[in-house]
């Protein structure tokens, strides 16, 4: 569950959200669409808690939140399967089982065999399936994506968002998805909202999706 009530959160002299609220229910999968500068990556990181708001309340259901940024931003000194093992290191798991558990989420995102390559033998589109591999490793309660396939290109965005819907379909954790794609978004989730500077939020109708 993630909860917004009259949030307002400006930078200096720029207000980028005023009296925001909206929810999303547990399990929920909620794209957000917007132009560049509406404020998504900013309720991103108030999700987060990297920044807090400067009115309001952000509410969010305890557990760990998993995290699939625009870049991979993998580790160039470590392999795929170390990089996946990374935050369960840091979460107190020893090396040989962190390890395993990243092989096996590397093998749910059709990587096995390439757990010991680096980032730079990788393609964009397997370095973006580490990533994805990475943040479902630590069973995140929630997860939030950042424009995840923006860099990707159109030949590998149908595969990538197949894997990952599989992926939520099973683990149900509860999501939000920002992007600046609608279509993509109405495609994904269970509900769609679009967010209008100065204006809120507006809920997008997905009844008719293909």
């Amino acid at each position: 569950m993630i909860v917004f009530e009259e949030v307002s959160k400006s930078f200096d002299s720029l207000e980028v959200l005023s009296g925001l609220s909206f929810h999303i229910a547990t399990g929920q999968m909620v794209g957000m669409v917007g132009p560049s500068g509406s404020g998504k990556t900013t309720i991103l990181k108030l999700v987060t808690g990297i920044l807090t708001p400067d009115k309001g309340s952000v509410r969010v259901a305890e557990g760990v939140v998993g995290y699939v940024f625009q870049e991979p931003r993998l580790l160039p000194w470590r392999t795929a399967v170390d990089n996946v093992a990374a935050p369960l290191r840091a979460r107190g798991r020893i090396k040989a089982e962190a390890r395993e558990i990243a092989a096996h989420w590397l093998r749910r995102v059709e990587l096995g065999g390439f757990e010991h390559y680096h980032p730079a033998e990788l393609s964009g589109g397997m370095a973006q399936r580490v990533s994805i591999a990475r943040a479902f490793a630590v069973e995140p309660r929630i997860l939030l994506m950042d424009e995840p396939f923006s860099n990707v290109d159109a030949a590998l965005k149908g595969s990538l968002m197949q894997i990952l819907t599989s992926i939520i379909r099973e683990r149900k954790p509860t999501v939000l998805y920002v992007t600046h794609d609608q279509a993509e978004a109405i495609r994904l989730a269970d509900r769609v909202v679009e967010l209008v500077p100065g204006n809120g939020l507006r809920e997008l109708d997905v009844r008719d999706r293909a």
